[in-house]
């Protein structure tokens, strides 16, 4: 075991005593991580939910617009497909976002 002396001298210290510096540095620095990444979740989780609420008025709003062209029938018959085809692909990803939301969440 070797004596500490003053700056600058060589020191001949057990290995034991470098491990054991390296092992509290690697918890201070994944304790310093994981309060950054709650940070970070947080701020993904309300970016999540903002996205999530566009996304469902979207979905809202193609619904209320094949609902429309469906009161008018037969006129416009022509674009009900490609309404009905926006309102699914809506509601896909609306429904993707919460899943991801929820996964976020848990």
């Amino acid at each position: 075991m070797g004596v500490l002396f003053e700056r600058g001298m060589d020191v001949d210290a057990p290995h034991w005593i470098d491990i054991f510096d390296n092992e509290k540095f690697e918890q201070f620095m994944a304790e310093s991580s994981a309060k950054a990444d709650g940070k970070d979740n947080m701020e993904d989780k309300e970016a999540l939910k903002s996205e999530v609420k566009k996304l469902n008025a979207r979905a809202m709003e193609a619904r209320m617009a094949l609902h429309d062209l469906s009161e008018e029938l037969p006129a416009g018959l022509e674009t009900v497909m490609d309404v009905a085809q926006k309102t699914v692909a809506a509601f896909q990803s609306l429904e993707a976002a919460r899943k991801k939301l929820a996964a976020a969440t848990a």
